[in-house]
């Protein structure tokens, strides 16, 4: 049976300690081409930012400045910024942020400072200021003419994330607007008042969008391998990495089936084994089949989301975790799964519906799609089961799994004795015997996720399911199949 995954992303520890009496302020999360700071010493991911720092990106380079107080400044290239003023106290979590664009372009991603009073981070460019109300937004600075644009990126009102919508105010000493709205754009000069918000152009968004390109000829330098050897995959804490969560938003279209892992190591330029580091050495015991299957794993929405925002992996969700919810709803859907032969030959599409009813204790699953193996005719199937987690001991993982038949010519299913307890027949499942078994799951997750007021139980999940049919003699599996997306965030209700 293929192994439940849930992959997370490890960033760099930041050093808190001061250093010739300049405090550290943050650290380089991810720089990809030549960035430097005002001494012209080259800065690659994890060396320190401190009070006071000009850092510089030039052409076809790319950084991330992570602040102590999970702020995120993403640099796209030929950008300056100077890192006038910081303080934070952690333990009340405020502070002030200052930053001023000289040259260029940043995205910044509001952290603790902002949510505490969004007054308390400004960036400064030389047209005017942008205060922001815990949100992400974007500036482009135009040295030569001595104008700033300024998009607000989100998260608006009634967000799917369930993020309070955010704002930035533009301001000079001619005038200031409130952009409230994503999308929304302001332009504005040393001599003119910010323009009224208006959406922004295809034109304008593609102008913003190529600051923070990532080129393909960039991708493959040897610069990102060895940074994403450094900040990727490790344990549990997750830090997120604006640039890499971009990427993979860009190339995730669930439309088509959706992302394998061994799709986002192409896009980022490394290998597969480089991608998971250690949790590639563990693939190594697995069997074959899970080695495919794991590599082929498919991300969802919430990987996306928590690639680009981090957060901490609480483990599987328990019986006793959603024991404590009284009311409402969750609905884990993915739809279009590519489903891959991990032993022998075979292909098919998968559609999942997972729906925790919290109010009669029950998970409602239905599995669906369309498969063939061993060269058999495709068959459409669909088989749903229920799942009554009331009575299951509070500290035990939550099992939502079961298993059916499903006919190879007609599609029809019917639940399944477990293969686990060894009583059902194999010969029930060889080409002779008409049936393909069928092993279906969805696995649930805790994840406390960074930006989100979420709730951490139940914020992702995976579903997955395995098919196989038998060899004529009825000994072992001929042909196996295997499609999973990992990462699935719920429609709450």
């Amino acid at each position: 049976m293929k192994k439940i995954i849930c992959f997370f992303i490890l960033s760099l520890n930041i050093v808190t300690t001061a250093i010739a009496q300049v405090p550290v302020i943050g650290s380089i999360g991810l720089a990809i081409g030549k960035i430097t700071n005002q001494k012209n010493e080259v800065l690659k991911a994890g060396d320190n930012v401190y009070f006071g720092d000009i850092i510089k990106a030039d052409s076809q380079s790319k950084s991330q400045v992570l602040l102590l107080d999970e702020t995120v400044i993403t640099l796209g290239e030929q950008t300056t910024i100077i890192m006038d003023e910081f303080i934070y106290d952690p333990n009340k979590q405020n502070g002030k942020i200052i930053s001023t664009v000289l040259k260029g372009s940043v995205k910044v991603l509001s952290g603790k400072i902002s949510r505490g009073n969004p007054e308390d981070l400004v960036i400064k460019t030389p047209a005017g200021s942008i205060g922001t109300r815990g949100t992400e937004f974007q500036t482009i600075v135009d040295e030569n003419e001595g104008t700033s644009q300024v998009l607000l990126i989100g998260p608006g009102e009634n967000n799917s994330l369930g993020l309070r919508p955010g704002a930035v105010e533009v301001s000079n000493e001619l005038g200031s607007v409130v952009l409230d709205t994503p999308f929304s754009f302001t332009q504005f000069s040393t001599t003119t008042i910010p323009s009224p918000p208006i959406a922004i152009t295809n034109e304008q968004l593609e102008q913003f969008q190529n600051f923070l390109d990532i080129r393909a000829t960039v991708i493959e330098t040897e610069t990102v391998e060895e940074a994403i050897k450094s900040i990727l995959f490790s344990n549990d804490q997750i830090t997120g990495n604006d640039l890499i969560g971009d990427i993979v938003i860009a190339a995730l279209d669930l439309s088509d089936g959706g992302l394998t892992f061994d799709q986002i190591a192409k896009v980022l330029g490394t290998t597969t084994e480089q991608l998971l580091g250690d949790t590639y050495q563990e693939m190594q015991n697995e069997t074959p089949e899970n080695q495919i299957a794991m590599a082929n794993a498919e991300g969802g929405d919430g990987l996306a989301y928590i690639l680009k925002y981090g957060g901490t992996n609480l483990g599987m969700t328990t019986y006793g975790d959603f024991q404590g919810i009284a009311s409402g709803t969750y609905t884990y859907t993915a739809n279009n799964i590519n489903m891959a032969a991990t032993k022998g030959t075979g292909s098919g599409t998968l559609n999942g519906v997972t729906t925790v009813n919290f109010a009669s204790q029950t998970i409602n699953n239905t599995f669906s799609g369309s498969l063939t193996l061993d060269g058999n005719s495709s068959a459409d199937f669909s088989y749903s089961f229920t799942t009554d987690y009331s009575s299951g001991t509070a500290t035990s993982d939550l099992e939502n799994r079961d298993y059916f038949s499903i006919n190879n010519s007609n599609g029809a299913t019917a639940q399944t004795t477990k293969s686990s307890n060894g009583s059902f027949d194999p010969n029930d499942f060889t080409a002779a015997g008409g049936s393909y078994y069928a092993d279906a799951e969805t696995g649930i997750f805790n994840v406390q996720m960074n930006g989100s007021p979420n709730p951490s139980t139940g914020s992702v999940a995976t579903i997955a399911l395995w098919v196989a049919d038998y060899n004529d003699a009825a000994t072992d599996t001929e042909n196996t199949l295997d499609g999973q997306r990992a990462g699935i965030m719920p429609s709450r209700k």
